[in-house]
């Protein structure tokens, strides 16, 4: 598959991220794409060579330019120089609010309301709604996420959001977090899901990997869990391409990846939740689709390659489980006081581990991903039950010595 690959001319990769997934850096290297470095962000290769702002920036502004981000956090800079068309595209994705309108004519019967953040103590409960999702219009990672199940637990989960997003802020910028407006939609049961993916140089949908994200309760917004196999794609693939293929013909998108998430019904409903725009998953979860098939999903990306799908599904008894599991800091971590036992975390996962990557913890709410494979879901699903309190320490300073006068 990867075989005589042909670079478009004018693609630029956006770096930051508290670690760097090693399929994009292979990616790059193979394929020599154009890269900006953006601070914070973990030490790159030197094999890889950095644009300077105005080559960044003037590549950017080239409205044939496929740009691609791997954090978040590189929306700050580049939401200042993208073309105009583009930037509408991004912003339609970045803000939930206008996402769910965007699907107002697919779900008309699905209750939302859009909320100011002074506006949340005077929200009530429609007598037809007995759970909702409060999350902020602008938000990333799950934070300031919560399901709440009726009026009486609301004042509470309010102050719990904005708990949330006044701890992540002091590390994240307002352009991929913020706690001015906020999204209340009704919470849809189902099976939760990841897919990453672009849309062509013809605007045509390109799935290159689905992942399922299982919770350990109904009220569990952590993203501890991320897993993928044959069985999760052959189930997903047909009602997100239908879901994909109407986003893009709507806005007219082409050369643009994507990080979708949606729950699906039993019924085999596709409910969207939100989409990422610019880039795949982060913390090197596309590395688990290199794992389980074989390919690398940034380097279809940069060539504007198709997976073969209907060979790589062939066989659907035959498929492992490959997950990643993310490990999330508690709220009370501080640099400061307490250290991370990477070590004990790493070996956690025994012969299934197929590789480990540490997550600076001053940068990120996470401090490290494991990509393993296993046999049977049941050994991935027991992940979700981890204490990550487990693997933080406080630092003990050392007793002051007196001496004898």
């Amino acid at each position: 598959m990867n075989k005589n690959i042909t670079t478009p001319n004018t693609i630029c990769c956006f770096i930051a991220a508290p670690l760097h997934s090693p399929s994009l850096l292979r990616a790059i290297k193979r394929l020599g794409i154009s890269v900006y470095g953006q601070p914070p962000m973990a030490p790159l290769p030197k094999t890889i060579s950095v644009l300077k702002d105005a080559q960044a920036i003037s590549l950017m502004q080239d409205q044939d330019t496929a740009v691609m981000i791997n954090w978040e956090e590189s929306l700050s800079f580049i939401l200042h120089n993208l073309p105009k068309q583009r930037l509408n595209q991004v912003n339609t994705f970045k803000n939930k609010a206008i996402f769910r309108r965007l699907f107002k004519d697919l779900y008309p019967d699905l209750f939302y309301r859009e909320l100011t953040r002074n506006a949340l103590e005077d929200f009530k409960f429609p007598r037809e709604i007995d759970k909702v999702v409060l999350k902020p219009s602008i938000g990333i990672a799950s934070i300031g996420v919560r399901v709440v199940h009726g009026q009486q637990e609301w004042d509470q989960a309010v102050d719990l959001v904005l708990e949330d997003i006044d701890r992540a802020t002091k590390q994240m910028n307002y352009t991929v977090l913020s706690d001015s407006f906020f999204l209340v939609e009704e919470f849809v049961d189902g099976e939760e899901f990841a897919c990453d993916g672009f849309w062509d140089k013809n605007g045509k949908t390109i799935i290159t990997g689905i992942y399922q994200h299982p919770f350990l309760s109904k009220s569990d917004v952590s993203d501890t869990v991320y897993y993928t196999s044959k069985q999760v794609v052959a189930k997903t693939i047909e009602p997100t391409m239908e879901v994909m293929n109407y986003i893009g013909a709507k806005l007219g998108i082409c050369r643009f990846p994507f990080h979708f998430e949606f729950r699906l019904s039993s019924n085999g409903t596709l409910f969207p939740i939100e989409l990422n725009p610019l880039r795949f998953g982060g913390d090197a979860l596309p590395d688990t689709i290199e794992y389980a098939f074989g390919f690398n999903p940034y380097e279809l990306f940069f060539t504007d390659k198709s997976p073969d799908w209907n060979s790589l599904l062939a066989n659907l008894d035959t498929s492992k489980i490959y997950a990643s599991i993310i490990a999330g800091l508690p709220p009370h971590y501080t640099p400061e006081k307490y250290l991370i036992d990477q070590e004990s975390f790493r070996n956690i996962f025994g012969n299934r581990l197929l590789n480990y990557l540490p997550i600076d913890p001053t940068i990120s709410p996470f401090f490290g991903v494991a990509h393993i494979v296993a046999d049977r879901i049941e050994d991935v699903l027991e992940y979700l039950h981890l204490e990550f309190d487990s693997f933080i320490h406080p630092c003990f300073e050392p007793t002051p010595i007196k001496l004898a006068l």
